[in-house]
């Protein structure tokens, strides 16, 4: 039985440029998709050792070119579970932090929420 996190991650990697039009219009008309994007999923676990293979969220990080000829890199979390998680924003903010402490690369982060609570919308650490 597949998981809801392989599912969300392989959507994401399947339709990729249609995520990021739907999900960052603004984002997308500035992404150059003919040079390609790259999954940086090697690089993003490096970042989590200590995770020692436990299953993490549905996260992507993502490689792209903008049209202007930089690169940027997207940070995409998708939650999954359907209850308030008051540690949601210390862990975006961690992911990011990490993504550009080991890297540093301009970052472009975003959450999809799955869950039906209309009222949960952290959006700050």
């Amino acid at each position: 039985m597949i998981d809801n996190d392989t599912l969300w991650k392989e959507i994401i990697e399947e339709l990729f440029e249609d995520f990021v039009a739907f999900f960052m219009p603004d984002l997308y008309k500035d992404i150059d998709f003919d040079r390609g994007y790259e999954f940086l999923d090697k690089e993003f676990a490096a970042l989590f050792p200590d995770t020692d293979g436990t299953k993490r969220f549905a996260d992507k990080l993502a490689k792209v070119y903008l049209k202007s000829g930089d690169e940027r890199w997207v940070l995409i979390h998708v939650e999954i579970q359907g209850y308030r998680d008051e540690e949601f924003g210390k862990r975006m903010f961690v992911y990011f932090y990490r993504i550009f402490d080991t890297y540093d690369k301009e970052i472009t982060a975003i959450s999809v929420f799955t869950d039906d609570n209309k009222e949960y919308k952290p959006d700050r650490y």
